[in-house]
């Protein structure tokens, strides 16, 4: 068993995971903890990964190229509209 020190972070409450113990449950800076408080104390446990994460190029490279798609004439301008 490991104590550590209870710090303030802004208006939380934080800790550090010792190395040894980040090593041997294999979290990483970055990584997503899930917090499941319990009558005998607080249960730390990694997250289950929820799947690729995607980077706003992937999201982008993923539309079709404006070449792709025709051109559409909505006509001139209607009632009172400025174009």
């Amino acid at each position: 068993m490991r104590h550590v020190q209870i710090s303030k972070w802004g208006n939380s409450l934080g800790f550090r995971i010792p190395r040894g113990i980040a090593d041997s449950m294999d979290i990483k800076a970055g990584d997503a903890l899930e917090l499941i408080p319990s009558e005998e104390g607080l249960l730390v446990k990694k997250a289950v990964s929820r799947g690729r994460r995607y980077t706003l190029a992937d999201i982008l490279d993923s539309f079709a190229s404006p070449a792709d798609h025709p051109a559409v004439d909505f006509g001139g301008p209607q009632g009172e509209e400025l174009w």
